[in-house]
């Protein structure tokens, strides 16, 4: 075919001119449709075919290997169904995926999108920050669902299951709708942010009044998993349901939830689930069924599915979340993503009510727990063999994770780590929370080998694609099993600025430090941490006692009045059963710049004795330190865990602790850790009267007594302090080395302990500086932990209550002087004259009341005597306002 194209004249702008051009145009589409014509025709003729071949081969190639792709899609997912749920949820189970693969393929939608993500691109923080748009959402929530938040909840997914031949992991297939969906609302109206310090409305356990049905935590005689679902979901005779966790042992057994104070990380503090009850004659059933509580701290490679050239924050606005895989080694991993174990999925809601995903991000681990587990000297693999029962290793009782905030800026500027860090995002003095977070954990079988996978310069058995197969592909957090709807509420440091009134509303954003600020001088020198209770029983159900009270009243006294300690964080664990019982009448008494009570209802969930067959797991207090030094610790250069009847005595120069820590870090950079040996002390006879009750069998002897010699119990006198009562240690010092040092407490840096266990500090910087370096049990390496010494430093007085029962016939079991008895079952203190803290031992005893009679077993301490007045009057002080 000829060249059509002429050159067209140049023309005049002119009246002329534009009608010539006209026709010219009209022309030239007449020649197009002429050629358009002649070409369509040509095809008849074979003349224009061969042109068009090449585009008509591409297009088919591309429909069909489209065409292969969805159908070897639905063929991997049918043949990874269990053929043991039925015919009939079989064929449905194939029905759905033919119709979502088709759905996907025929509209173009890609799999890893989010089904019920709604389209939010033009979405701002202001909305979460206005009060007034705030208030909105809160009134159409409480209509809609009688609370103006939303409502906790978990979806609890169907096990993981493993093929019996292969013996890989299959893939996990079902939907949304094989999941069951458990809901927690509060008993009352009060926001889920209510209350300053821990969160406080998490279902850990089931309360007391519902021992009779579940069982007690103490002397258990049937396990959990008969009645799992009812734990989680409540039953039809009326019984709430109070813990998903057995139900879905997938799910972190969650205590505390929080953000950082930059607003940076959502903080978690979880616990182990599967060391509450250990005997394996009893509960072998509750050791299998919660196996995956120790697979969630085993951290695996994850890497996001490419979903185009969008950026990640834009894709989730657009309503497209990211989906997952597993990956079969480090490096295949995204960054973010190659020590992770859980999906955080962040989110809100808009004034009509529809759910806004503001962006997801991966979980990180403060330290590797399964590398930390490897490099711990003399440990088995995590997962403990059934016939080994309980074992001591400790550091894997709580663990703590971080839900890193979305890097999220909205067109005004509003950053989202800056409205949580500021508290913009909740309402006071409601404490109603307008952003939460969803928690998914990424479901794998737990890893058996002390080795693990991934850690550094250690070789592996472990398989990834032995184990995991091809299963690797994430389910969508829709079809997932995951805690839903966790309130984001107050970071630390907001939450103490509301509780001493210095702000009224959050200030802006800007006055909060963000991610790239350099250090800033921590709040306080030296705190202490205390798990209390109003009233308690103790170990093994022996006794109980209510006389917490006294106690903390004395304790706090004597630790911020005279020892120097900067502020106490007491968590208050008398709300086991959210009633109204609390320890607030005494934390009251003190300025709240030096007390803190933090809201602390988990129950313990095995209170046996520690030498039972099913020994006793206090879990609560576990998780109430880890709690108090995650949240505290980062503003804190010291920090102590103590008991209510324990007291740091200085000795030797020092008045008081603080002078002597300043003096410590000035002159020791290395030491971290300070660790006090502890030994009991007894309650001193000479400081004791005759037990006046009626309701002990062993002492009713003792009424009417009036001389102490006389009677057959004892107790402590009321018009006595607790720390004169108990002024008689069993040891001189320094304690004896060799068993002294089991029940340490110790004082540490936050900084460098990751993690501290009553006693000991489990993990510390070492695991993260030298990752190669054997980790002892329960002490680490000097310099970083030393001794403190108890003549010239300070020493541990340890006054654990000692009650009437235990005094029967005390006269007779205390040997008198010059005579053979044994002294080993005198349980009361009779003072030596050889006063401890002295340069010259005394040649007779001051206290020559009851004890002269008796052989010593004892000895007081002469700084003890001097603070006892001090500490009388600041106790006087305290109650008489």
């Amino acid at each position: 075919m000829g060249d059509t194209r002429r050159k067209r004249p140049v023309l005049a702008e002119s009246g002329g001119a534009q009608h010539a051009s006209h026709h010219l145009r009209v022309r030239s589409r007449r020649r197009r449709a002429s050629n358009h014509e002649n070409c369509f025709s040509g095809i008849l003729r074979n003349e224009c075919f061969p042109a068009l071949i090449p585009v008509l081969a591409i297009f088919g190639v591309y429909l069909f290997v489209c065409w292969i792709m969805v159908w070897v899609s639905m063929y991997r997912s049918l043949n990874d169904i269990d053929d043991d749920h039925g015919q009939q949820h079989h064929f449905n189970k194939r029905n759905d995926i033919i119709a979502m693969r088709l759905e996907q393929f025929l509209s173009g939608r890609r799999a890893a999108e989010g089904a019920d993500s709604k389209s939010h691109v033009q979405f701002s923080l202001s909305q979460v920050v206005d009060q007034d748009n705030a208030k909105h959402i809160q009134s159409s929530l409480l209509a809609k669902t009688g609370y103006p938040q939303l409502t906790l909840g978990a979806y609890l997914e169907p096990p993981l299951s493993i093929d019996e031949t292969s013996g890989k992991m299959k893939a996990r297939v079902h939907t949304a709708q094989d999941l069951t969906h458990v809901t927690y609302p509060l008993n009352e109206m009060n926001g889920a942010c209510s209350k300053n310090g821990a969160q406080w409305i998490l279902p850990t356990s089931h309360p007391v009044s519902l021992d009779h049905y579940f069982g007690a935590n103490v002397f258990r005689k049937h396990p959990m998993y008969d009645k799992r679902w009812e734990l989680a979901n409540g039953t039809t005779t009326g019984i709430r349901g109070a813990c998903p966790v057995d139900a879905d042992p997938y799910l972190p057994w969650i205590h505390d939830i929080f953000p950082s104070d930059n607003g940076s990380n959502i903080e978690f503090v979880i616990s182990n689930k599967r060391r509450c009850n250990t005997d394996p004659n009893v509960f072998k059933l509750d050791l299998e069924n919660l196996e995956p509580q120790v697979g969630n701290m085993q951290p695996v490679p994850v890497k996001r599915l490419k979903s185009g050239n969008l950026t990640q924050q834009s894709n989730i606005l657009a309503g497209n979340t990211p989906r997952y895989s597993l990956a079969t080694s480090i490096d295949e991993a995204d960054e973010d993503g190659e020590a992770t174990k859980f999906i955080c999925r962040f989110h809100t809601v808009d004034t009509d009510l529809n759910p806004v995903v503001l962006g997801e991000t991966l979980s990180k681990y403060p330290y590797n727990p399964e590398h930390l587990n490897y490099r711990k000297k003399g440990s088995r693999p995590m997962l403990t063999p059934l016939d080994k029962g309980h074992d001591e290793q400790i550091w894997n009782s709580v663990y703590q994770i971080s839900c890193p905030v979305p890097k999220m800026i909205d067109a005004n500027g509003l950053s989202l780590a800056n409205v949580i860090a500021s508290g913009q995002s909740v309402s006071m003095p409601q404490g109603i929370p307008s952003i939460y977070v969803d928690l998914i954990p990424i479901r794998t079988p737990v890893r058996k080998s002390r080795e693990g996978f991934g850690i550094p310069g250690v070789s592996s058995s472990f398989d990834p694609n032995v184990v995991w197969g091809d299963a690797r592909i994430i389910p969508l957090v829709e079809n997932s099993g995951r805690w839903s709807n966790i309130p984001i509420c107050n970071s630390p440091k907001v939450d103490e600025q509301l509780e001493v009134d210095t702000i009224s509303t959050p200030d802006a954003p800007s006055k909060f430090n963000d991610e790239s600020s350099g250090p800033t001088e921590k709040k306080h020198f030296l705190v202490a941490c205390v798990w209390a209770a109003q009233s308690f029983s103790t170990r093994g159900q022996t006794a109980m006692t209510d006389s917490s009270e006294d106690r903390l009243l004395e304790f706090l006294a004597y630790h911020t009045q005279i020892a120097g300690f900067d502020h106490v964080y007491v968590y208050d664990n008398s709300d086991t059963s959210l009633s109204n019982n609390t320890l607030a009448a005494v934390t009251d008494m003190f300025p709240k710049e030096r007390v803190s009570r933090v809201p602390w209802p988990h129950r313990v969930c095995n209170n046996n004795r520690p030498m039972h067959s099913n020994p006793g797991e206090r879990s609560s207090q576990y998780a109430a330190e880890a709690s108090c030094r995650a949240r505290y610790g980062p503003d804190t250069t010291w920090m102590a865990s103590l008991d209510v009847d324990e007291y740091l005595i200085p000795t030797g120069m020092w008045k008081n602790l603080r002078d002597w820590l300043h003096h410590v870090t000035a002159n020791e950079k290395d030491t971290q850790i300070l660790s006090f040996f502890q030994t009991r002390a007894l309650p001193n006879v000479d400081a004791m009267v005759p037990y006046d009750g009626a309701s002990i069998q062993a002492c009713k002897t003792s009424r009417g007594d009036t001389d102490a010699i006389l009677s057959s119990c004892l107790m402590k006198n009321s018009t006595k302090t607790y720390m004169e009562t108990y002024n008689c240690e069993p040891t001189t010092h320094p304690k004896p080395q060799s068993w002294a040092w089991r029940a340490k407490k110790q004082i540490y840096r936050p900084e460098f302990v990751l993690n501290h266990f009553v006693h000991y500090s489990v993990a510390t910087r070492q695991i993260i500086d030298r990752p190669d370096l054997e980790s002892l049990r329960f002490i680490e390496r000097q310099p970083f932990e030393r001794r403190v010494n108890e003549t010239s430093e300070g020493y541990l007085l340890h006054s654990k209550s000692t009650l009437p029962e235990m005094t029967a016939n005390w006269h007779s079991k205390c040997p008198l002087k010059a005579t053979s008895g044994s002294i080993k079952d005198c349980k009361v203190g009779i003072p030596s004259s050889n006063m401890l803290g002295v340069d010259i031992l005394s040649e007779e005893s001051e206290f020559n009341l009851v004890s002269a009679k008796f052989e010593s077993n004892c000895y007081p301490h002469m700084r003890v005597k001097q603070l006892v007045p001090s500490l009388e009057v600041a106790m006087k002080r305290l109650t008489s306002v």
